[in-house]
């Protein structure tokens, strides 16, 4: 008996043999589940903590011994950076040992355009109602504490280091992490899909205490959006895609209005 496997999704030409198997490599795609998960992620976000406590003690003594400051752009945007990239390393080793594809694993697979289009509607759509919410309570959701820290970064001459750490750095590690990771070990435990959906977006939203309730809230309810994205095409990067366009189009705009209108 023949067997052909179709990780690699090459395409199929022709009828096959009664005798031949084809096998899903999601059938063999064994993720780790919802306590293995749960505890790689600890690992993860460990890895990233460390990473940070490593950089200040560089940085203190490459700076006299001083203790950090926080509010040093430089030294915020770097730590910044590790928090977020270094538990990718942990994931990776993760995934690594169940000997399966990152690409399979992180769901880094292509999505049609009628996919991202739904998003980048249901995206706008939840843009719209934040901003006539902030109009309407007259409340901002965190456009000051990004206009600060723009300010910031121009001053210590960090702009496009702010940029990448934004629109790239951010969207990538965050979505591999909670759409990719997460998502990948719990929608198939006892959790189920609605319940990861729902976990991972209020994961996420805690951890940008940045910002006030409302920002949260907001953070909170575009995680339900790119879960639910995740799950529908089955691909990471989809949430990814959307994920950049809605911190470039944040970024843009306190750019816009830094430069030119204040």
């Amino acid at each position: 008996m023949t067997t052909i496997d179709t990780a690699y999704g090459l395409p199929q030409t022709g009828a096959l043999p009664t005798h031949v198997i084809v096998r899903d490599p999601r059938t063999r795609l064994r993720p780790w589940g919802f306590w293995g998960s749960l505890g790689w992620g600890l690992l993860a976000g460990a890895a990233g903590m460390f990473a940070v406590f490593v950089y200040t003690i560089i940085w203190m003594l490459t700076h006299g011994l001083q203790l950090a400051n926080a509010q040093d752009t430089v030294y915020a945007t770097a730590t910044g950076i590790l928090v977020l990239s270094a538990p990718i390393v942990v994931l990776v080793i993760a995934a690594k040992i169940r000997k399966v594809s990152l690409r399979s694993y992180f769901a880094l697979e292509g999505f049609s355009g009628r996919n991202l289009a739904l998003g980048l509607l249901c995206l706008t759509a939840l843009i719209g109602a934040f901003i006539a919410v902030q109009l309407l309570l007259g409340i901002e959701g965190g456009s000051k504490y990004m206009e600060a820290t723009y300010r910031a970064a121009k001053a210590a001459g960090m702009v496009p280091l702010l940029w990448f750490s934004v629109v790239v750095v951010a969207p990538v590690t965050e979505e591999l992490f909670f759409r990719g990771f997460l998502h990948r070990g719990w929608a198939p435990s006892w959790l189920g899909v609605s319940g990861t959906i729902v976990v991972t977006a209020a994961l996420w939203a805690l951890l940008h205490q940045q910002y006030n309730v409302l920002g949260i809230l907001f953070i909170f309810v575009m995680g339900l959006i790119f879960g639910w994205m995740r799950q529908r095409s089955g691909s990471t990067l989809l949430p990814m895609v959307l994920h950049t366009a809605n911190n470039f189009l944040a970024t843009s705009l306190v750019t816009i209005q830094v430069e030119w209108l204040s």
